[in-house]
């Protein structure tokens, strides 16, 4: 089903404030009015905050979850692959509060696992990935549940403490934007060198 022009505009509309407000604190007067329209006519489109947060959420697991299925496909050398991976899962987190989607983790934790749970399934497909890497003799022997909290550290720990490293590096927010393009590749060299043999 397409998602029409004023459900956009409601989304974006929604996503500023939940990031803003987080969701206990969000109110649907206040994203009536961040997407310029009337509640009533916000309850047309969605009827509670409740199906807002979830339409957000689940297109924030739309953008992460392909980047899972990078770990599926056999046919590429690995180290390319960690570096694709680290580029495109650092521009997810740029691109995506990642701190709202933390908090609201932490905020209501099996609803939300719930959500997670129906849209992944079987194995992690990283740890299967690099157990066969390790079996292969490609990669160090390592527990792969390290290298993948690293992984996700490594990536999603700069978009979080932003405002904290902004201030340690004496940059500004654009400055250090731009910075974080050249630390993905940065960032996984350091990685694959932590898994080679």
């Amino acid at each position: 089903m397409e998602t029409t022009d004023p459900e956009k505009r409601i989304l974006k509309a929604a996503r500023t404030v939940f990031e803003r407000d987080g969701f206990n604190g969000a109110r649907m007067q206040h994203i009536a009015d961040e997407a310029g329209i009337s509640k009533a006519s916000l309850h047309y489109y969605f009827r509670s905050k409740e199906k807002l947060f979830d339409r957000i959420f689940d297109a924030y697991m739309d953008k992460i979850l392909p980047l899972i299925g990078t770990w599926d496909d056999d046919t590429d050398e690995w180290r390319p692959k960690v570096r694709k991976f680290v580029r495109d899962l650092m521009g997810v987190f740029r691109d995506t509060s990642l701190l709202f989607m933390v908090q609201e983790l932490h905020r209501d934790p099996k609803r939300l696992q719930a959500r997670l749970d129906a849209k992944r399934r079987g194995p992690n497909r990283f740890i299967k990935y690099y157990e066969r890497l390790r079996k292969d003799g490609l990669v160090r022997d390592t527990d792969p549940r390290s290298i993948l909290i690293t992984l996700q550290s490594v990536c999603g720990y700069p978009t979080l403490a932003a405002p904290m490293l902004c201030g340690s590096l004496r940059m500004k927010p654009a400055e250090y934007t731009k910075f974080l393009m050249t630390y993905a590749d940065d960032a996984a060299d350091h990685l694959i060198r932590s898994m080679e043999k």
